[in-house]
């Protein structure tokens, strides 16, 4: 994680992401991607293709990249019941 001046933070984790699927895709039989990014898409092919997965990503679709969402077994939007997923803010509700 980087921590810039200022205190805004930012965690990278795409790769270590990527590298801990494509490890463990041996023992698993399915995969869910929680991610809408398309840098994943290459990804979801690898793990579907060449090892037979399973691939499921839940994302919000409106912001979600349309191949990676195309390419997915299973896309589910997040945006369909955003009470279930967002977090609620409780400083508004007073």
């Amino acid at each position: 994680m980087q921590i810039f001046y200022g205190g805004e933070k930012k965690a990278d984790w795409d790769v270590g992401l990527t590298v801990d699927a494509m490890r463990l895709s041996p023992s698993l039989d399915a995969v869910v991607l929680v991610s809408g990014d398309g840098d994943f898409l290459p990804l979801v092919e690898y793990l579907k293709y060449n090892q037979g997965r399973q691939v499921e990503v839940m994302a919000f679709g409106h912001t979600s990249s349309a191949k990676l969402k195309e390419a997915a077994d299973v896309f589910i939007d997040l945006s369909e019941d955003k009470n279930k997923f967002l977090i609620r803010d409780i400083r508004q509700t007073k």
